[in-house]
């Protein structure tokens, strides 16, 4: 999951990238964006946040559970705002505890901007069961003068405040997350101030790129474009990094028993299955298609670069 590429562009804004079968769904929550992060383009061509009504979502998840989906994403471009411009007193982790309620498996979401995320939403992930122990809680820098110029409004003390309590609340939550280097005017010390946030994070997985200008947002004028070839340095330096963590956290799940929701056939090996874990890392394991679209147990047994290993245990 470490890219250097457009998807990750476009997750860092925070932009969803639909897929849809007949396991996995998606459901909007939510259009637009109130944030105007000084790099985002977003709120300009899509306008201002509007919430969908709580009872459309739950209709629509009804239907899904219905038609055989076992996992929902709910997205939007900042879910943890969700009903805050709507007439209806429906938070986001209300609307969870909703849709989870239909009897939807598995229940992810995205985006989540940090500066919006509840204690209330902390507190229904970590009681209910049927939402997935994983979040992708996009930081972009480390260092408080690059947040504060990317219009990020928050702090990292504040950020690594939410870390604390996620952890502590869901102590085997995964995190992911999207960073940006080479923001104009950075110097190497704020670099480091978020590689140094990485190290501390210890994230699961990251979404990088280097800083690219978007015609139209406050960033695009801003002084001290970086030089090509020390943007370059800094993104493998934070990819080292990364994968580096990755492949300790990976290994360190040796062992470990995972609910994997089964999404076929593994690409590599035409006689292995492949599913996601609740943290949202992939496994490859030997079992039948037949548990194609099932929640299966999975002993871990390895781990790859970016991927898991395991034997299914017996039912």
């Amino acid at each position: 999951m470490i890219r250097v590429d457009e998807q990750a562009s476009t997750l860092a804004e925070g932009l969803p990238i639909r897929r849809e079968s007949s396991i996995k769904s998606y459901i909007t929550v939510m259009y637009g964006c109130n944030n105007f992060c000084s790099y985002c383009i977003v709120p300009y061509v899509r306008g201002r946040e509007r919430s969908r009504r709580a009872d459309d979502i739950v209709r629509e998840a009804e239907q899904l559970v219905a038609s055989g989906v076992k996992e929902i994403m709910l997205i939007g471009q900042n879910v943890n705002s969700y009903g805050l411009d709507s007439d209806e007193d429906v938070s986001f982790a209300q609307l969870l505890h909703r849709v989870t309620g239909t009897g939807i498996e598995r229940v992810r979401f995205m985006t989540s901007h940090p500066k919006d995320l509840s204690d209330a939403l902390i507190d229904e992930m970590a009681h209910n069961p049927a939402i997935a122990p994983h979040l992708h809680l996009p930081v972009q820098a480390g260092n408080d003068r690059i947040l504060a110029a990317m219009n990020r409004r928050y702090t990292r003390a504040q950020y690594l405040d939410r870390v604390r309590s996620l952890r502590a609340a869901i102590t085997h939550i995964g995190l992911t997350t999207d960073l940006i280097v080479a923001f104009p005017g950075e110097t190497e010390e704020e670099f480091l101030d978020t590689l140094s946030l990485v190290e501390e994070v210890r994230y699961d997985s990251a979404y990088t790129f280097i800083y690219s200008p978007r015609k139209g947002t406050r960033a695009a004028e801003m002084p001290g474009r970086i030089a090509p070839d020390v943007a370059t340095d800094r993104i493998e330096r934070l990819i080292a990094a990364q994968e580096r963590i990755t492949g300790e956290i990976l290994s360190s799940m040796k062992g470990q028993t995972e609910q994997v929701l089964v999404e076929g056939m593994s690409r590599r090996r035409e006689t292995q299955l492949t599913g996601k874990t609740g943290r949202n890392i992939n496994v490859n394991f030997n079992g039948n298609p037949s548990d194609v679209g099932r929640m299966v147990s999975v002993r871990i047994t390895g781990a790859g670069s970016n991927t898991l290993r395991g034997e299914k245990e017996e039912d």
